[in-house]
């Protein structure tokens, strides 16, 4: 199929509801979502998708079936052009995938779950919405997903006294690998040598050098990051919605249809890496670690 599409360069009949009319979708169901752990505010064109599953918005099954549904609640508002997606946890965008949906877990889940974190990579990569990062603390792993996800990502910058926070793929540092699609966003949004080297190294990058490589777009004072993405998303709603999102799609289409084509293949190439016994042996030591630390 994505040969075909490939050589085609058409995007197949039942693709075009979901990255353009947005009329029908190839989602996981969401029905069963709980509503509680995202809060969704509309002003005018503009909307803030919040996330709010304390302690740091780790992604679970419930989680990202949570924001897929957030985003396709606030796509069916026709009024609504743009999106700030923001925190209620000012340190910490989303620390990344909830690791005990991946030590030790049952198979029938761990595929819902994979399957659950491509939706929300897809529902906000392929968005008609113009979507907005604020990012005001740390956006690790999965979460540094969330902000290569957006269309334009704002991030505070690092304080004068105390620690920055940082973004990046640091999977490797506890015994995994981001996955092909994220990997291959990193490497196009910094460049291929140097998101090789972050990739496989699992770096994380302060904000002042995540601007320096294009992990980001702008630097604001972190009490300044809210108000000033939703400035931005309210300029990006100007845009005339068409051109904007027929744009985007110039830039992301192709890699939308390519996941689409390979989910199936994905999830099981997940599901046999992390049930790798040395690899549930590094989970299972790096979640050791963090209860020391705690």
């Amino acid at each position: 199929m994505l040969q075909q599409i490939v050589r085609s360069k058409r995007i197949p009949r039942e693709l075009t509801a979901r990255f353009f009319s947005q009329s029908k979708s190839v989602s996981v169901s969401a029905g069963t979502a709980d509503r509680s752990l995202v809060e969704t505010e509309v002003d005018g064109k503009i909307a803030i998708l919040t996330l709010s599953r304390p302690p740091v918005n780790s992604l679970s099954l419930e989680m990202c079936k949570a924001i897929s549904a957030a985003i396709k609640d606030v796509e069916s508002n026709k009024k609504v052009q743009s999106l700030v997606l923001a925190s209620s946890n000012p340190s910490t965008l989303s620390a990344g995938l909830d690791l005990n949906e991946l030590y030790n877990p049952e198979p029938e889940r761990l595929t819902k779950f994979w399957s659950s974190v491509q939706q929300v990579f897809l529902d906000l990569y392929g968005s008609r919405l113009a979507v907005i990062g604020a990012v005001t603390g740390n956006a690790p792993a999965a979460g540094c997903m969330l902000a290569l996800s957006c269309d334009y990502r704002i991030m505070t910058t690092s304080p004068s006294d105390g620690r920055p926070p940082m973004i990046g793929l640091n999977e490797a540092k506890f015994g995994i690998v981001a996955p092909p699609f994220l990997g291959n966003l990193m490497l196009r949004t910094i460049g291929h040598r140097q998101g090789e080297l972050a990739i496989s190294t699992g770096t994380l990058f302060t904000p002042e050098q995540a601007l320096q490589i294009g992990l980001v777009d702008e630097l604001i004072p972190f009490d300044d990051v809210l108000e000033k993405s939703k400035e931005t998303a309210i300029e990006w709603a100007k845009i005339p919605p068409h051109a904007r999102l027929a744009s985007k799609m110039l830039a992301r289409k192709k890699y939308l249809i390519e996941l689409t084509a390979k989910r199936k293949e994905d999830v099981e190439d997940f599901k046999s890496f992390v049930l790798d016994d040395q690899v549930q042996s590094n989970l299972g030591a790096y979640l050791e670690s963090l209860k020391k630390k705690s």
